[in-house]
């Protein structure tokens, strides 16, 4: 079989370089990977993607072609393998990885002055475009917001100048974000924690002593839930699944049903789920499992002749959302275990429960009829009870029973593996220059 030819990926927009940082191999054309097995990913590769359309949404997919995908049994046993690798042993096959993360602090109008005034000091050490807006999405939140755009990729956006109402004294903010004066938020699998260590150290010069009393140890016992303390309200953990197509990452949460389907196009009978959340989206912590090169087609960062020759990825992520669970954020000290353990804090540290969802083989397929198998792939384990009869359901039922249809989970393992970022994390937010990378 012929390989594709050495080239430039001119197809890929240079204002899009943070993608690079998020998906190491995702732009290399299939040929290229290393250690891959060309002669079976790339017909997989090809059927799969006919499947996408140029808008970044599936297409209309028949039953047959569908059907035909997903009962091949050496396109199974590909992404059997390639799932079975990462849970299990996910230290040496998964790059663990944090994408959205954001955590408000305290810091005074001085400091957002100096921020202002002495930006040309982060200039020369970063490659970096600042630009000041209103406060966007948040503004019912914050007036303001400087946006921090890296020209290796990623953006840093930090709201200030809080928004405070009358009625806020009087109201119940226990399910809200903890208030601070400051906020930063960015997506750190496209930044990168040089560029974000980087900020942090620019921003300690810039505050007198304001960021080292803020993310440091908060001294006040029982000060979980003050507004003593910064807060981590969002934390996102990712788990990057290369060559598993969507229609082969069949998960089930244990604790919740999925609460939230996107499946295009609208003709359900004709559909293919693009993304499935476990637990609830709008109200508390959960996970999105989804393919993430469909969205990059959608925002046209790459086109769909491209998309073509890259090799199908899926993406779990874990998506933490403290703030909104009823602790108003995690304090930064609590991040890793024990450091916080003199507060009177058990100290475990944050987890990210990814080894929480159970996964099934996509060789689920073979053990199940023909129309049952079109459903099951078209709405996911979750969202197909609704599209079944009683004999479907039975059939489901014990085809999932099956151990040989099972994926183990080595959810230890997964903990130990994204220890390691959770552990960088927290010290390039406590002491930026201490931290090597």
């Amino acid at each position: 079989m012929k390989k594709a030819k050495k080239g430039s990926n001119s197809t890929v927009k240079p204002n899009h370089l943070s993608n690079y940082n998020k998906y190491r191999y995702l732009f290399i054309p299939i040929a290229k990977l290393p250690n891959n097995q060309y002669d079976l990913l790339a017909p997989m590769a090809k059927r799969y993607t006919n499947f996408y359309g140029a808008d970044g949404h599936f297409r209309n997919i028949r039953n047959s072609e569908l059907l035909s995908f997903v009962r091949d049994e050496e396109f199974a046993n590909f992404s059997h393998d390639a799932l079975a690798r990462v849970l299990q042993n996910p230290e040496q096959h998964t790059e663990p990885s944090i994408d959205d993360f954001a955590m408000t602090l305290e810091l005074s109008k001085r400091t957002w002055k100096r921020m202002q005034r002495n930006v040309e000091l982060l200039k020369s050490k970063v490659e970096v475009e600042v630009s000041s807006h209103s406060g966007g999405e948040l503004e019912h939140l914050y007036k303001r917001q400087r946006i921090f755009k890296f020209k290796n990729g990623g953006d840093i956006r930090f709201h200030f100048d809080p928004v405070y109402k009358e009625s806020e004294e009087d109201s119940d903010t226990s399910q809200n974000e903890v208030r601070r004066s400051s906020r930063i938020s960015t997506r750190l699998s496209q930044l990168g924690l040089r560029s974000f260590r980087i900020f942090l150290g620019w921003l300690k010069a810039q505050s007198s002593g304001e960021y080292d009393k803020a993310v440091r140890f908060n001294r006040k016992r029982g000060a979980r839930g003050t507004t003593s303390g910064a807060y981590v309200t969002r934390l996102d953990f990712e788990l990057k699944l290369y060559g598993v197509p969507v229609p082969f990452l069949l998960t089930r949460d244990p604790h919740h049903m999925s609460s939230t389907y996107s499946i295009w196009p609208e003709d359900v009978s004709h559909a293919l789920t693009e993304t499935v959340y476990h637990g609830d989206i709008a109200g508390s912590s959960h996970y999105a499992v989804y393919d993430p090169l469909l969205k990059l087609i959608g925002d046209r960062t790459i086109t769909l002749k491209y998309a073509k020759r890259l090799g199908p990825i899926s993406k779990i992520e874990r998506r933490l959302l403290s703030s909104k669970d009823g602790k108003g954020g995690t304090l930064v000290s609590a991040l890793i275990p024990n450091s916080n353990a003199r507060l009177g804090d058990k100290g475990k540290g944050v987890q990210t429960n990814l080894g929480r969802l159970e996964c099934f083989s996509p060789r689920l397929y073979q053990h199940l009829p023909d129309e049952l198998a079109v459903k099951v792939a078209r709405y996911k384990l979750d969202g197909v009870w609704e599209h079944l009869g009683t004999r479907e359901r039975r059939q489901l039922n014990k085809a999932l029973t099956l151990d040989s249809n099972k994926i183990a989970v080595d959810s230890d393992a997964i903990e130990r593996c994204f220890f390691k970022v959770i552990d960088k994390l927290y010290w390039t937010i406590r002491d930026p220059s201490s931290v090597e990378l």
